[in-house]
């Protein structure tokens, strides 16, 4: 799992209207960054109930992309905030193909 210092706080985050995000779309995640003033980045993943009905199922794909960013180390890109929603349409994919589709939105 990615220490917690690397992790966003997804509720703080949402609820700061300032914040001005860029969004960058796939057919299974969206992806909003915006900068931080930080030497490292944080990660934050949503996995919502319409996705996944099961809190099991849910938890799983956290942690299958939360293993993922820690794996490649992507926490050391500087002073970014990055949000991960994760689409229905990710049901279908396997382990490989959702850290396939991860690299080219996180690129």
């Amino acid at each position: 799992m990615l220490a917690k210092k690397f992790r966003l706080q997804v509720g703080k985050w949402i609820k700061d209207k300032t914040k001005k995000a860029v969004t960058r779309e796939s057919s299974f995640f969206i992806l909003k960054t915006n900068p931080n003033n930080l030497i490292f980045s944080r990660f934050g993943v949503v996995v919502g109930s319409r996705v996944v009905k099961s809190a099991v199922k849910r938890n799983q794909l956290k942690r299958i992309i939360f293993d993922f960013i820690r794996l490649k180390k992507l926490y050391e890109i500087p002073g970014k905030d990055f949000l991960i929603i994760v689409s229905p349409p990710i049901n279908k994919l396997t382990k490989t193909e959702i850290e396939k589709e991860l690299r080219k939105i996180l690129q």
